[in-house]
């Protein structure tokens, strides 16, 4: 049984060696590229901008492995003196870089959209990433354009430094 152990061990550390020594690692992925924390600075919904520049600066959301976090900072401390956060949605989020554009996908687990779906396109640049998406029953957007009674959203979002 013993032998059987360490066969089994010495197998399995020569495959991560051989993997070590080929370079086969993990290739990256925009998912892991967009993990962290994204400020709004373009929020429209069929071409209508949907909040002022106020607003959109105590919106955050937050890609945390699979997962989108959309939270509301209110301006104002809570009563303990800390800030009051909101958490305004939770999507499972999916993105594939495969696709030309890009294409994004948002299962909503919580929140006013909860149960939904959206589905879309995405740009990741540096530090900015612009999507463009709407309802899952409808076509997916091909370009970055939300016309009006199109039902898409069109956003812009910067990444902020780690906290």
């Amino acid at each position: 049984m013993f032998r059987v152990a360490l066969l089994m061990g010495v197998m399995g550390m020569s495959s991560l060696l051989t993997l070590s020594a080929t370079g086969a690692e993990p290739k990256p992925n925009d998912l892991d590229a967009v993990q962290g924390y994204w400020k709004p600075l373009q929020c429209e919904l069929e071409g209508v901008p949907q909040m002022s520049a106020d607003l959109m600066a105590q919106l955050t959301v937050v890609f945390d492995k699979s997962e989108y976090h959309l939270y509301f900072k209110e301006k104002e401390l809570g009563k303990n003196g800390q800030p009051v956060i909101f958490r305004l949605a939770l999507a499972n989020v999916v993105l594939d870089d495969s696709t030309k554009p890009k294409s994004i996908t948002f299962e909503f687990a919580d929140g006013a959209l909860k149960g939904q779906k959206r589905h879309g396109i995405y740009e990741l640049a540096g530090n900015q990433l612009k999507m463009c998406y709407g309802p899952a029953d409808k076509p997916k957007p091909t370009e970055f354009k939300a016309p009006a009674n199109s039902k898409l959203f069109l956003e812009t979002w910067a990444r902020q430094p780690p906290k």
